[in-house]
């Protein structure tokens, strides 16, 4: 059965200019800064909003339709070289040029006004720089695939026709590929692949909502979606602020986004209570028409007797209950977190002493505790729990936060990123925890609790969004499920965003 609404209750439509790329680069790294992270930062800043990018990201698209995920790093080093190569051509301001794209650079005069403005470009400078990094220096290891070489490839007097773009595209390529080796592909708690991340990036925020209108297909009832902004920046040594400050201009830029959408799109402003002057923020972001706060423990803080911010997390809690205004919270072992590792700051056991405080808190819990992460004594088998034992484990996020949903009025769970329960095993699987959920002792039924969400535009879900949406019309269509096809798909969204029905 279709519901007459769909509200996807968990997305991202901010982009790389939202983020402090450097510091996370560099993080990943297992550094406090890095010459190579804060000079990629900047690279992917210039390119970020490009009208190069929508065209390189249908033609990827294309390649890989089909793959729910595509974990060739060198795919999308090739992307980010494209976009790079039209925005080098870009700057010789020759529409010649420019229409004929990179096989016109042969006809390019030598010492012409065009072949001056491309070398002597803020674009061409930066790659420069990031010709001369000594890679050594940074930490990279040669080996047989890629042998110690000379840096300064560019630094020649300029080479007419496409003999520049090719060594543009050494030095760029050889950037992104060493800097792949050297950030931590498992820093955020699983295998990341941190160059189909930061190309996700590139695109303007207007994009990036069309995109996920796209992803969804045709043949659906009314979408809605909730989008939700990260504050990371102090969550790093350097504390390097990103390319849009939070306050005022990502905070107008999203505005400006809502606005347009018409209604479609619905905010959430990020919390962090290293900011002083959170509660300013808060109160301008609730009188822009931000319905509530994202609130992301892995980035250093516990929901509950904080070290240094207990008291501000206190205050926060205190403001949201007064004007009740959502929390929606991170809650799984793995996510983005820095190399503190403090993941494990989600754990719902947090929320449970918050909400014994705080009994009326609307809260939502991202990812409904998640699947299987985590390792050793911090294991949650979460929605992927194959027994009794398993499920019902202290330590199983998935199995606490539906505790928690049956106890308290107003705190609710979504499925974003839970794409693993989608096959027939994982559907069992979920199944069965379901049937398990509902038997644990509570005022409120859980099937009134749990929400669609996605995660986009996490990567796995750039691709997959409307197969990761059939795969729950599907699970719905079961007869013991069906009677909550609405609940699941809207209805309990709208009722813990007190959305007029």
């Amino acid at each position: 059965m279709m519901p007459s609404k769909i509200l996807d209750l968990h997305t991202h439509v901010f982009n790389a200019r939202s983020l402090p790329l450097a510091s996370i680069i560099a993080d990943a790294m297992k550094k406090d800064s890095s010459l190579l992270a804060t000079l990629v930062a900047r690279l992917l800043y210039f390119l970020t909003g490009s009208s190069y990018e929508s065209s390189v990201f249908s033609s990827l698209q294309a390649r890989t339709a089909g793959m729910a995920v595509q974990e060739d790093t060198e795919t999308y080093i090739d992307a980010i070289w494209a976009i790079t190569e039209r925005e080098l051509i870009a700057t010789t301001q020759s529409e010649a040029l420019i229409e004929g794209g990179p096989a016109a650079m042969a006809t390019l005069t030598p010492g012409s006004l065009a072949a001056q403005r491309m070398d002597t470009s803020e674009l061409m400078a930066l790659i420069r720089e990031l010709d001369q990094i000594d890679y050594l220096a940074e930490g990279w290891i040669p080996d047989e695939d890629d042998p110690a070489q000379d840096a300064g490839i560019l630094n020649v007097e300029f080479a007419p026709d496409s003999l520049a773009l090719r060594r543009a595209e050494k030095a760029v390529k050889r950037a992104f590929r060493r800097l792949g080796k050297l950030m931590d592909p498992d820093a955020w708690g699983r295998y990341t692949n941190y160059i189909e991340f930061f190309f996700t990036l590139l695109s303007s925020e207007r994009r990036m909502l069309d995109r996920l209108i796209d992803g969804y297909g045709y043949g659906l009832p009314p979408l809605r979606f909730v989008h939700f902004m990260m504050d990371m920046q102090l969550a790093y040594p350097s504390k390097r602020p990103p390319y849009y400050a939070p306050y005022p201009e990502q905070m107008q830029r999203m505005q400006q986004l809502q606005r347009d959408s018409q209604g479609a799109l619905l905010g959430f402003w990020a919390f962090d209570p290293r900011r002083e002057q959170w509660r300013t923020w808060a109160e301008q972001a609730l009188a822009k028409g931000f319905l509530g706060f994202k609130f992301y423990p892995a980035m250093g803080y516990r929901p509950d007797g904080d070290e240094k911010y207990a008291q501000v997390i206190e205050d926060f809690y205190q403001f949201c209950v007064e004007k009740d205004v959502p929390i929606f919270a991170h809650c799984t072992p793995e996510g983005f977190q820095t190399r503190r590792e403090e993941g494990h700051f989600a754990n719902p056991s947090y929320w449970e002493t918050v909400l014994s405080r705080w009994p009326t808190l609307r809260l939502c819990l991202g990812h409904a505790g998640g699947g299987k992460a985590g390792k050793g004594e911090k294991l949650s088998h979460g929605w992927d729990a194959v027994s009794e034992a398993e499920w019902s484990h202290p330590n199983n996020y998935a199995y606490r936060v539906v505790t928690l949903c049956k106890r308290y009025p107003n705190v609710y769970c979504e499925v974003g990123h839970l794409a693993e329960l989608l096959g027939e095993t994982g559907r069992k699987r979920f199944l069965d925890n379901l049937a398990r959920a509902e038997a644990i002792p509570g005022e409120y039924a859980f099937l009134h609790k749990l929400a669609y969400g996605t995660d986009w535009h996490m990567h796995t879900m750039i691709s997959s969004t409307r197969r990761f949406l059939d795969g729950f019309l599907s699970m719905f269509s079961d007869p013991l499920l069906a009677p909550y096809t609405d609940h699941f798909f809207w209805k309990n969204g709208y009722t813990y965003l007190k959305l007029p029905e």
